[in-house]
């Protein structure tokens, strides 16, 4: 006898002394479970090594998982210290008896270290387990081991955990379950593959008879409970299919909970609108669309619908919110908005909508219609070609193209010498919608650029683009009542969400583009074919903008809206609108962008490297068979044909160039030679 209490007190000393894998407990694989910004579940993906599990609070479990698992594998559970000494003696008894293994004498605690430290099956591990097993109750309450257990138990195939397992088999939390349905599953675990009920419901039930036959002997339940049997499999709630692939992109795997930016509730808003207008005959030829909506104060992406039919992604595998597509004019706005900022262009400003041949190249509007001599506000507006040709050569393709980098826009190696002026109009590029909102955001926030995030208050790069006044001015032109027929139709007086808009047309008839947004919301929309193909009659104006208007009065209702209030730069001169310290105040009587000098470049340099003279080709632009005189300090040089080069010779020093077309109008340049 003594020799046993003094075994039993070095077992304890011993479990006290000798380090506990503390960490083993801490480390348990669970799916990532994308929330909303609510909280509400919109998809998980499997755990490390493709385990399916979800861990889970004791106090969340329910009243019936583990009352069901004491009472079949563990009766004695609150009782023992992680060996249970009648267990261990009736196991040796039967085992002897049965000439075999019969029973192991396993508790709960035990099989957690085991779940835990998986070894070799034979007595030596037994041993070990048992040690560990008692540590583990020195260091931990019950309650502590229970939810172990319950996490960590296989319930058939990648299936781990309760929470997993009454949401696959039932489509319900662990705590909604009944005795019957927890009855079922704790009795998976002793040998998942083998008690499976969506593979052996015969055998599945009989051990959950079993469960329930002990549940009765231990007091649990006065009766036996009335089993349901219906389906074993509710397909997983799968919500924002394209979103939360984005976000699996971006941040990886995520060992839980990652709640994210998405409102559910304006998620479902879109879809269900989505699936209003679908059957609409101007969508009739149409199989993709797009539609992004992002809080233009944070960049959070509260909406992402990447399909038509959004609920089912076997249907849209491919995301059309993140697809690069040619931009058509959706990119105007942003050389406009250059213009501005260089102080020669404000929205009066003269431009000439009319035929010009650029080399091989002969842009038409979308109405092969022309409209002559146009302010810049009008030349927006109708989104006409030809004025944001000439806007964008004289901002210059270079800058142009930086900015749209600068606001969000993955442009590849597109350089100013791989492509046109045609860029202006979308030629060449290829844009994401994703792109096109983050950029737009710059209009909703006073001209500071942020990226979009799907991550709740999380900080996003961006900086400055431009001037809040500038971009006040693209906003007035944009909006107004006199543009919202385009989104929402003429419908009476009733009243509609306060939106800035551009729409945009890719060529061929393959992509229809709508941006819209205040100083609260950036949403855009596309619309087309997935396999770019031409839809006949496709146009921003035509599909894009009524499917906006249509999500703007579902998501955001009149007054919800705000604009931010004017610039104090803003001012007038001589009564014409300017902005302080930016606008050139004889902008808007300069000559129209079609008579200007192309050579060369504005305050161009150029350095000596020999001592002959520099010769420099001079070239202006204008109207066709129009003869320009050039003037080199005010010295007449020559006559010329507009696009035809003229060589001149120049030594160090400055030098004012003028161009002097036939009608009278100039344009000059500065130049230093050095």
């Amino acid at each position: 006898m003594v020799w046993m209490i003094r075994g039993v007190c070095l077992w304890f000393l011993l479990a006290w002394v000798v380090p506990f894998p503390d960490e083993l407990l801490q480390a348990h694989p669970q799916n990532t479970r994308y929330l909303d910004r609510e909280g509400r579940v919109l998809r998980r993906t499997l755990g490390e090594g493709g385990v399916d599990a979800d861990w889970l609070p004791l106090a969340q479990s329910g009243d019936w998982a583990g009352a069901a698992l004491i009472a079949v594998e563990d009766q004695r559970f609150y009782k023992h210290f992680g060996v249970d000494p009648i267990a261990v003696l009736r196991a040796i008894g039967q085992n002897i008896l049965h000439f075999d293994v019969v029973s192991g004498a396993s508790t709960i605690s035990t099989q957690v270290i085991r779940m835990t430290e998986p070894r070799p099956r034979h007595l030596g591990t037994k041993l070990i387990e048992a040690f560990r097993a008692t540590q583990l109750e020195m260091r931990y309450d019950k309650d502590y081991i229970l939810e172990q257990y319950l996490n960590r138990a296989p319930f058939g195939g990648n299936r781990q955990g309760i929470a997993t397992a009454a949401r696959r088999y039932y489509g319900k939390e662990a705590a909604a379950l009944s005795a019957g349905e927890a009855a079922l599953l704790m009795g998976l675990p002793q040998s998942p593959s083998r008690f499976r009920p969506d593979r052996a419901p015969e055998k599945a039930e009989k051990r959950r008879e079993t469960v329930l036959r002990r549940m009765r002997e231990e007091g649990l339940l006065d009766e036996m409970p009335l089993l349901e049997n219906g389906p074993l499999w509710v397909e997983p709630a799968l919500q924002a299919f394209h979103f939360t692939e984005w976000m699996r992109r971006r941040h990886g795997y995520q060992n839980g909970n990652l709640q994210t930016s998405l409102d559910l509730a304006r998620q479902q808003a879109c879809e269900e609108v989505l699936r209003r207008v679908r059957g609409e005959v101007r969508y009739a030829e149409t199989d993709g669309v797009g539609v992004l909506l992002m809080d233009a104060r944070s960049g959070e992406v509260r909406a992402w619908v990447g399909s038509w039919d959004a609920a089912n992604p076997e249907h849209g595998q491919v995301d059309t919110v993140t697809r690069k597509r040619a931009p058509g004019s959706t990119l105007k706005p942003f050389a406009y908005a250059l213009a501005i900022t260089q102080g020669w262009l404000t929205p009066e400003t003269r431009l000439e909508d009319s035929p010009r041949v650029y080399r091989d190249y002969r842009p038409e509007n979308m109405n092969e219609q022309w409209s002559g001599d146009v302010s810049a506000r009008s030349a927006l507006v109708q989104s006409l070609n030809m004025p944001a040709l000439q806007v964008v050569e004289k901002v210059g393709l270079p800058l142009f193209l930086g900015t749209l980098r600068s606001a969000g826009m993955d442009l590849g190696d597109v350089q100013a010498e791989t492509v046109g002026l045609g860029a202006v109009l979308g030629g060449g590029l290829d844009i994401s919608l994703l792109e096109l909102v983050q950029a737009y955001g710059v209009f909703a926030r006073e001209g500071s650029y942020m990226g979009a995030c799907g991550v709740m208050d999380q900080e996003s790069a961006g900086g400055r683009i431009f001037h809040p006044g500038v971009v006040y001015w693209i906003n007035e032109i944009l909006s107004g009542a006199e543009r919202d027929g385009m989104l929402y139709g003429h419908q009476g007086e009733v009243a509609r969400p306060n939106l800035a808009f551009k729409t945009g047309t890719s060529h061929g008839l393959r992509d229809a583009w709508a941006i819209g947004w205040n100083a609260d919301w950036v949403l855009g929309v596309w619309v087309g074919r997935m396999d770019g193909g031409t839809v006949n009659g496709l146009s921003g104006a035509g599909q894009a903008a009524p499917l906006l208007g249509e999500l703007a009065q579902e998501l955001f209702g009149p007054g919800e809206e705000s604009w931010p209030e004017r610039p104090q730069s803003l001012s007038t001169w001589q009564g014409r609108e300017i902005i302080v310290g930016i606008t050139n105040p004889e902008a808007g009587n300069e000559v129209p962008s079609t008579q200007h000098i192309v050579r060369p470049a504005p305050a161009a340099r150029y350095q000596m490297v020999t001592a002959a003279p520099l010769l420099l080709r001079l070239q202006a632009r204008g109207k066709a068979q129009e003869k320009v005189h050039w003037f080199v300090n005010g010295r007449w040089i020559g006559e010329q044909a507009v696009e035809a080069v003229l060589v001149h010779a120049f030594t160090p020093g400055h030098y004012d160039i003028r161009a002097v077309f036939a009608d009278g109008r100039s344009d000059s340049r500065q130049l230093w030679i050095e």
